[in-house]
C-alpha cells in the first residue's frame, strides 16, 4: 500500500513537470513564433538537435543505473557525478571544434556561435542529472516538478523579453540557456540532504557501465529517429509540408508530455522496488498497461479527430494541412501506449539490452525506408513513420513472450477494452461533426464534439470496461485518504 500511495501521488508530480514543460514551451513558441524569423528557428532548431543529442550522453549515462541497481551507495553517486563532471568536459570541447563543420554544412555561419554557447549548459546538466537520479529514485518528485517549473517559466520570459528587445536568434539560445541554469540552480539548491560530492574514488561507477552504456544508446537510437524523419521530410517534400508535418508532432508530443512521459518516469523507480517479486512486479506492470490505456488512449482518439478545430482554434486556417497529420500521428501513438510500460519493465529486471537493440533495429528499418521511399508522397512518409512504430510493437511483445511468458493475446486483451471505446469515441464524433453548423464558432465546436467524445467513451467504459477504471478510483483514493490522514 505504501508502495501504491508513493507511486500515485509521485505520478502526479511527475506529470506536472512533463506537463508543464511542455505547456509553456508550447505557449512560448506561439508567442516567440510572431515575434522572430523562420530563419532564425530553423538555425536554432539545427544547433539545439546536435546538442540535444550530445547530452543525452553528458546528462543520462547514469541517470537509469543509478535508479534501477538494487544495491546503490553514496559512493556509487559521488563517482557517478565526478565522472559526468569530466565527460561534460570533454563532450563540450568536441562540440566547440564541430560546430563550424556543422554550420558549414546548414550553411548558415550563426549555427557556429550558436551551437558553442548552447553546449555551456552541458556543463550544469551533466551533473545535475545524477542528482535527479537521486530524487528520482527516492521518489521525490515534487523537488523535479519545482525544477522544471522554474526553468521553464524563467526561460520563456528571458526568451520572450529578449526577443521583445530586439535580440532575435539569440532570445532562442538565451531562453533555453535559462531553462538549465535556472533548473539545475533549483535542483542544486533544494536538494534535502545533500551528499553527492567530488571524489577521486571512480570505481564504483564501473558497476553502472554495463547497464548504463545499452541505456543509453536506446535512449540515443530513439532520440535520432524522430529528427532523421523531419530532416529527410523536409529534405524530400518540401519545408511547408515538413512545417506541417512539425506542427502535428508538436502537438502530439505535448499532449504525451503531459500524460505517458509522467507515468514513464514513475515505472522503473516502482518497478525496481520490485524486481524480485516477479509476481508482484507483473501484477503492477499489468495494472500500469491498463491503466495508461483507459486515460492515454481516449486523450490522443480526441486530439486526432479534434485536430481540425484545435488547429483552427489555435493557429488559423493557414495551418489547416496538418489535421490529417495529426489524425495519422495520434493514431500511431495507440501502438506506443500499448508497448512504452515495457521499457521500465525490461530495464528494472535488467534486460535493458533487448529495449536497446529493438530502437537500434527500427532506426535500422526506418533509414532504409526512407532510403527506398525518399518519403514521397506525404502519406508514404506517415507510412514509414508507422511502419517503425509498428516494428517496435510487435518487437516488444516478442521480447516480452520469450522473457516473461506474457502471450500476445494476453498482452492485446490488456488494452482492447479501451482501444475499442476509444475508436468508437472517433466514429461517433466523426457523425456527429456532419450535424453541427459548418459555420459555427470553432472554440464551440471543439466544446460540442469535445464532450459527445468523452461521454460516449465514459459511458462504453462503464459497461464494458470497469475493471480498467476501478483502478484509477483506486489510486486516487489512496492518495485523497493518505494526504487527509497527513
Amino acid at each position: 500500500m505504501a508502495l501504491r500511495h508513493t507511486a500515485a501521488k509521485s505520478i502526479l508530480w511527475s506529470g506536472l513537470e512533463s506537463g508543464s514543460t511542455s505547456l509553456i514551451a508550447f505557449l512560448s513558441l506561439i508567442v516567440l513564433a510572431k515575434l522572430l524569423q523562420p530563419r532564425d528557428f530553423g538555425a536554432f532548431a539545427a544547433s539545439l538537435a546536435v546538442v540535444e543529442t550530445a547530452g543525452i550522453l553528458t546528462n543520462m549515462i547514469f541517470h537509469d543505473a543509478l535508479v534501477q541497481q538494487s544495491v546503490v551507495s553514496e559512493k556509487h553517486f559521488d563517482s557517478a557525478f565526478t565522472v559526468s563532471i569530466a565527460l561534460s568536459l570533454i563532450v563540450y570541447a568536441l562540440l566547440w571544434f564541430a560546430f563550424p563543420y556543422v554550420a558549414l554544412a546548414v550553411q548558415d555561419v550563426r549555427v557556429s556561435d550558436v551551437g558553442r554557447t548552447l553546449g555551456l549548459g552541458l556543463l550544469l546538466t551533466g551533473p545535475a542529472g545524477v542528482l535527479a537520479a537521486k530524487q528520482s529514485r527516492e521518489f521525490r518528485f515534487r523537488l523535479l516538478a519545482m525544477r522544471t517549473l522554474a526553468g521553464r517559466l524563467g526561460g520563456a520570459t528571458f526568451g520572450i523579453v529578449s526577443a521583445c528587445l530586439g535580440l532575435g536568434l539569440w532570445a532562442l539560445v538565451i531562453q533555453h540557456l535559462a531553462i538549465m541554469v535556472l533548473g539545475a540552480a533549483t535542483l542544486f539548491g533544494c536538494t534535502p540532504n545533500r551528499r553527492i560530492r567530488l571524489t577521486i574514488r571512480l570505481r564504483p561507477v564501473c558497476d553502472l557501465f554495463g547497464y548504463s552504456v545499452t541505456a543509453t544508446t536506446s535512449l540515443v537510437a530513439g532520440f535520432i529517429s524522430k529528427r532523421l524523419f523531419l530532416l529527410f521530410a523536409g529534405v524530400f517534400l518540401g519545408t511547408e509540408v515538413a512545417g506541417f508535418l512539425n506542427l502535428a508532432f508538436r502537438l502530439v508530443d505535448t499532449v504525451w508530455s503531459i500524460s505517458a512521459t509522467a507515468v514513464s518516469q514513475v515505472l522503473l523507480p516502482t518497478l525496481a522496488q520490485l524486481q524480485h517479486d516477479r509476481l508482484r512486479l507483473m501484477k503492477a506492470y499489468r495494472l500500469s498497461v491498463a491503466s495508461a490505456s483507459a486515460i492515454l488512449y481516449p486523450a490522443f482518439a480526441g486530439l486526432g479527430i479534434l485536430a481540425p478545430e484545435l488547429i483552427q482554434l489555435l493557429f488559423g486556417t493557414k495551418w489547416a494541412a496538418a489535421s490529417p497529420y495529426v489524425l495519422a500521428l495520434s493514431a500511431v501513438t495507440f501502438m506506443q501506449i500499448a508497448r512504452f510500460p515495457a521499457a521500465p519493465l525490461l530495464g528494472s529486471i535488467n534486460h535493458v539490452r533487448d529495449v536497446c537493440l529493438i530502437n537500434v533495429a527500427t532506426l535500422a528499418c526506418m533509414s532504409a525506408a526512407i532510403a527506398l521511399t525518399r518519403l514521397t508522397p506525404d502519406f508514404v512518409a506517415l507510412a514509414v513513420w508507422g511502419g517503425a512504430e509498428f516494428i517496435t510493437f510487435a518487437a516488444t511483445m516478442v521480447i516480452l513472450r520469450l522473457r516473461l511468458g506474457t502471450t500476445i493475446s494476453q498482452q492485446l486483451s490488456d488494452v482492447f477494452v479501451p482501444f475499442f471505446a476509444s475508436i468508437s469515441m472517433m466514429v461517433v464524433t466523426r457523425l456527429a461533426r456532419g450535424f453541427l453548423p459548418v459555420d459555427g464558432l470553432p472554440h464551440l465546436r471543439l466544446l460540442e464534439l469535445g464532450l459527445i467524445g468523452a461521454l460516449s467513451y465514459l459511458a462504453l467504459m462503464l459497461v464494458f470496461g470497469r475493471q480498467f477504471l476501478d483502478p484509477l478510483a483506486g489510486m486516487a483514493r489512496v492518495v485523497l485518504v493518505k494526504d487527509k490522514r497527513t
